[in-house]
């Protein structure tokens, strides 16, 4: 019975320094390779195509809105001048009506 506890334990352990080696091996080979959370954080803010989008995005943006502060302004200054005409139509309907008058009188 002895001997059997004793080849149980040597079981356990060469199972386990296997494990440890396996996992050694894979460490060396492969894990080491793997990158952190942080160094793909920094790679998808510097060297995704999506950083250039985002930027195209951002110009045409700012681009659009000087467009519509452009548009706002030609829109101002379009309804001063409508304005300013619906003030010289009534103002010319009063002379015509003024002719008018003079016209008829005489």
């Amino acid at each position: 019975m002895n001997e059997q506890i004793t080849h149980f334990w040597q079981s356990v352990a060469t199972v386990s320094v296997g494990i440890i080696v396996t996992l050694l091996g894979f460490w060396v080979g492969i894990g080491r390779k793997i990158v952190s959370r942080e160094e793909i954080a920094e790679m998808i803010k510097t060297e995704s195509i999506y950083n250039q989008d985002r930027q195209f995005i951002m110009e045409r943006l700012s681009t659009h809105k000087e467009d519509q502060k452009n548009m706002t302004i030609m829109l101002q200054r379009n309804t001063e001048v409508m304005h300013e005409l619906k003030i010289q139509i009534a103002t010319l309907g009063k002379t015509l009506e003024a002719l008018e008058e003079r016209i008829d009188r005489s």
